[in-house]
């Protein structure tokens, strides 16, 4: 319960928007050991987890993959 919902965080339950596909997704950001992309979970140290860390509701942020450069924004925090 001490995590918060400003910005995310390990633990934090987010929302995106695909700005290129117009696709919600969701993901929860846990440690490396924690991780299931399959059920969402994404590590802290993947690129897409990594670019979330520290980032406020709304915010825009780009992330480097393997396919190239994704324009995600940020819908929702919460735990």
């Amino acid at each position: 319960k001490d995590i918060t919902t400003d910005v995310v965080s390990i633990g934090s339950k987010v929302i995106v928007k695909d700005l290129e596909y117009d696709e919600e997704m969701e993901y929860i950001i846990v440690g490396s050991a924690e991780a299931d992309p399959y059920e969402g979970r994404i590590s802290n140290e993947s690129p897409v987890g990594n670019a979330l860390l520290g980032k406020e509701k709304d915010q825009i942020i780009e992330v480097h993959v393997p396919d190239g450069l994704i324009k995600y924004q940020i819908l929702s925090i919460t735990r």
